[in-house]
């Protein structure tokens, strides 16, 4: 099956909700990073902080800049619903009531190891245009595949440390981040 990229201006919408709910995804790491002792996971999600910050969202309006779009940092652009969801679903998880540091690092999972998934899948494909074949190159890097490795990794670690009661809700809130997850590119695609 032939694998067609997003027409331009539905990548742009996608690149623009991408680039709010990263916020989002930054200050859920940061708060993550707060509710653990262990110096293996706050490395963690610091270089997973600064990967995003500083490589991903720099992509992002790179790309954007190529589209003639150049701020996307004003008040004048709100979240879509699947984008509101996805943040608020962080938000609840990083507040300070909820301390199962599993369910937390399980919440985040899907979102770059989708990404990954999906950048390794589109680079087989014969897409030529230089801003999909920029987010491609990112995203399925070396870089990418080793941060879910690493995060593969820390889940196997977690999960194989947690109790059955923390193991379902590991599942059960690995399931609802999915959700979020598909809704966010069903978003995307729809454009709203």
């Amino acid at each position: 099956m032939a694998v067609e990229p997003l027409p331009i201006d539905k990548f742009a919408f996608y690149l623009i909700q991408d680039h709010m709910f990263l916020k989002e995804f930054c200050a859920f790491l940061l708060a993550a990073k707060q509710k653990t002792n262990d110096e293996k996971l706050i490395t963690w999600f610091e270089s997973l902080y600064r990967s995003t910050i500083g490589s991903k969202m720099q992509m992002q309006k790179e790309i954007l800049i190529s589209f003639g779009i150049s701020s996307i940092d004003n008040n004048a652009i709100s979240m879509a619903p699947a984008t509101l969801n996805y943040a608020s679903f962080l938000r609840k998880l990083s507040s300070s009531s909820v301390r199962n540091l599993e369910v937390i690092v399980l919440a985040m999972a899907p979102c770059p190891w989708s990404y990954l998934e999906i950048a390794q899948e589109l680079s087989k494909s014969n897409i030529k245009t230089e801003v999909y074949c920029k987010w491609i190159r990112f995203y399925a890097s070396k870089q990418s595949e080793q941060q879910i490795e690493e995060l593969k990794d820390i889940l196997s670690r977690l999960y194989d440390q947690a109790d059955e009661t923390n193991k379902l809700l590991m599942k059960e809130h690995f399931g609802a981040a999915c959700r979020c997850e598909y809704d966010f590119w069903e978003m995307a695609y729809n454009m709203g």
